[in-house]
């Protein structure tokens, strides 16, 4: 079972972000960009960084409560700091405080999903595996179409949770898995993680399909340790 982020998880998150931050502050030592000036969309900076919009949203949010960029409603957001100034702390320390909201997320969801996927093989109905039968095919059309959007992958985990007929559980992995939406779209993006994704959803309905509770518990835990390596042993 995976630990909270040690401080070299921090450190190598960190580093990723040291290239983030560099490279604003040599658009700024360049004179690409001088302190006044308007940075591009976040659009074009989420492509040039790597990172996700939402995460260099956060990011940027942060950076301007520290002073270092400064939002100008409906005119985009602007260096407020000269050459030289120092850039990371406040950055590194957002991504952090992201990294740890995220793992404390995710721990939720290993907690509580083997034991849906439990309570699914033994109450499911032939509706149900009808359901999710159908959300597999569309995972897998999402995956030859270069689609990774997660829609399939998100609604596949609540079908699991109708299948238990209990709709409180619905409502939690509703709840839980918007929030983890990051969990599939920035780790999942390469087409080889998506079938694998796709793979061991298979696994999952075939041992609600056979009703083997057991089976079922366990292919669900395997499911979220194989997307908890990639997300915790990646610096993302």
């Amino acid at each position: 079972m995976h630990h909270m982020p040690t401080q070299s998880d921090e450190m190598r998150q960190t580093k990723i972000y040291e290239q983030v931050v560099e490279r604003i502050r040599d658009l700024i030592d360049s004179g690409q960009i001088r302190p006044g000036d308007r940075l591009p969309s976040e659009r074009n900076l989420a492509e040039i960084f790597k990172v996700s919009r939402s995460s260099l949203r956060e990011a940027i949010r942060a950076l301007q409560e520290s002073g270092v960029l400064e939002s100008r409603r409906g005119d985009g957001t602007y260096v407020s700091l000269p050459p030289g100034s120092d850039l990371l702390a406040p950055f590194a320390e957002v991504m952090t405080q992201q990294r740890i909201r995220l793992w404390q997320l995710f721990q939720f969801r290993q907690a509580i999903e083997p034991q849906i996927a439990r309570l699914a093989a033994a109450e499911r109905t032939e509706g149900h595996l009808e359901a999710l039968r159908h959300m597999l095919d569309l995972q897998e059309k999402e995956i030859n179409g270069g689609e990774k959007t997660g829609f399939a992958d998100l609604h596949f985990h609540q079908l699991i949770a109708m299948a238990t007929g209990n709709p409180l559980f619905v409502d939690v992995v509703t709840r839980a898995e918007s929030k983890l939406a990051e969990t599939r779209n920035e780790p999942l993006q390469t087409e080889e993680r998506q079938i694998t994704s796709l793979q061991s959803h298979k696994t999952i309905i075939e041992c609600i399909e056979r009703r083997d509770p057991d089976a079922a518990e366990e292919a669900m835990r395997a499911h979220l340790q194989i997307v908890s390596d990639i997300i915790f042993s990646e610096g993302k």
